[in-house]
């Protein structure tokens, strides 16, 4: 079967994660309006825990899938290796929520001073399983460079989420409550859609072998993903600690909006993962892996120059005397860029995870990991304090860097990439230039006109034609 181009599958993946967040985007201007900003930040706090819960449950699996998978030639033995996992998540998986759900109330009243919320964390532990398998058995099509499958049935997740949400916060008005039960629904239901993936790829068994090499690849892993969450969303607990509620509702606000870059690093990542291990393995990729990174630079600062120079006016749309999205949120924008910036460097330390997926050294992830959980949680303790939701911006911007930073340091010397210096060079270099003068003049033609001189930029300065690599770069 033919491979369609890097580009192609990460087209596919950009315009299911775009679909993923413009329905998630779109739900802001109903939490804005009907969810104050101390309920949000009890919901950013939740979200936060489901987010560090299902690092636990995943254990790795998605990494340990595009290693194990790809490199076994055996079908039997590929049902094998998804078999096992699998059931080992639904194992592991259901002793952590009796586990959870013994300590509820106690978790409840750490976090939150008070033990309401014990049930809501019940349901979030039961959620997370549901959509631990879902995505592990999405991650499985994604490996199989499947791209459009997969982003067919995430893409179904995510409208039933949105409309589950408009019925269960909208329409009935339970608020945060709403939300997680909108997921629950959505989760459960996307699991159902895959059970005939499920069943092609299942068999009854763990194979202890198999369970062994996978466990031992992917405990690192694991604690390198829970660094990773610590350092996503660390910021929350210490904003509360010091700030409070307030104040880790406006942060959690402007930060799905920064979120935007992400859409690109998730993308990029599910396709960059399958395919740069298997173009290594070939020993033909210097010249493509130095493409990639322009490209994947350009298309990074065209997104950062866009979304931080327009955001500003979704806060003064007006329909009907009814604001798109409430004012009240308007003051947490200060720290787009700071976000934004700190998930390009995410995407960075994506594009040099090859060297420790091709070497088996996935402690390498930990390494990174920590240091970057380190240096955030130093930052945020210094600077909240100081200078509130800008320190836990600025700290999360440091620690994806340092994290980047280790990536490239650990791969340099093996992974040998033949990079466009002239081409990068003029693109961060006008980047910066533009978000000086655009953030400075608070005019909407100026910006615009910035946002286009960029493109210009791209296309005749650094001489960056995506649509060629697009076309050109097949793996058979």
């Amino acid at each position: 079967m033919k491979k369609i181009s890097l580009f192609k599958s990460t087209a596919w993946y950009v315009i299911g994660n775009i679909l993923i967040r413009f329905l998630s985007f779109a739900l802001l201007p109903i939490y804005s309006n009907l969810i104050g900003v101390t309920d949000f930040g009890n919901y950013a706090l939740l979200i936060s825990i489901y987010s560090i819960v299902s690092v636990v449950f995943q254990f790795g699996t998605q990494s340990v899938l595009n290693k194990f998978y790809i490199e076994e030639p055996d079908k039997y033995k590929r049902k094998l290796i998804f078999s096992t996992i699998f059931n080992s998540i639904i194992i592991l998986g259901l002793l952590l929520i009796i586990l959870f759900a013994i300590n509820a109330k106690l978790l409840s009243i750490v976090i939150f001073g008070t033990n309401k919320f014990s049930v809501l964390l019940i349901i979030i532990f039961f959620t997370v399983l549901v959509d631990v398998l879902g995505v592990y058995v999405i991650s499985l099509l994604k490996t199989n460079e499947e791209a459009k499958k997969s982003v067919y049935y995430s893409s179904i997740g995510a409208i039933i989420n949105f409309l589950f949400n408009i019925i269960f916060v909208y329409v009935i008005n339970l608020s945060v409550n709403g939300i997680i039960l909108a997921q629950l629904v959505s989760s459960t239901l996307v699991l159902i859609l895959l059970t005939g993936t499920i069943k092609v790829n299942y068999v009854y068994k763990i194979d202890s072998m198999i369970f062994k090499k996978v466990l031992f690849f992917s405990l690192p892993l694991v604690f390198a993903n829970l660094f990773t969450s610590g350092v996503n969303f660390g910021d929350r607990f210490i904003l509360n600690h010091y700030l409070g509620r307030d104040e880790v509702g406006l942060y959690s606000f402007a930060y799905r909006i920064a979120l935007a870059m992400n859409v690109l690093a998730v993308a990029f990542n599910s396709a960059w993962a399958p395919r740069s291990i298997k173009l290594y393995y070939r020993n033909d990729y210097k010249d493509y892996y130095g493409k990639i990174l322009s490209a994947l630079i350009s298309v990074s600062c065209l997104i950062l120059i866009v979304v931080t120079l327009l955001s500003s006016y979704l806060f003064k749309i007006h329909f009907l005397n009814i604001t798109f999205i409430n004012p009240i949120y308007s003051s947490g924008i200060i720290i787009i860029p700071f976000i934004m910036v700190g998930y390009i460097f995410t995407a960075i330390s994506y594009y040099y995870s090859v060297y420790p997926y091709v070497s088996n050294k996935s402690y390498h992830f930990l390494f990174a990991d920590f240091l970057a959980l380190v240096i955030n949680i130093s930052i945020n303790i210094i600077l909240i304090p100081k200078i509130k939701i800008i320190g836990a911006a600025i700290a999360t911007t440091v620690a994806l860097f340092s994290s980047a930073a280790y990536m490239y340091t650990i791969s340099r010397n093996r992974i040998i990439i033949n990079y466009r210096v002239k081409e990068l060079l003029i693109i961060i270099i006008s980047t910066a230039l533009i978000l000086i003068v655009g953030l400075n003049i608070a005019n909407l033609i100026i910006r615009l006109s910035l946002i286009l001189l960029f493109l210009l930029i791209l296309q005749f300065g650094a001489k960056i034609k995506i649509t060629e690599i697009i076309k050109k770069n097949y793996i058979n």
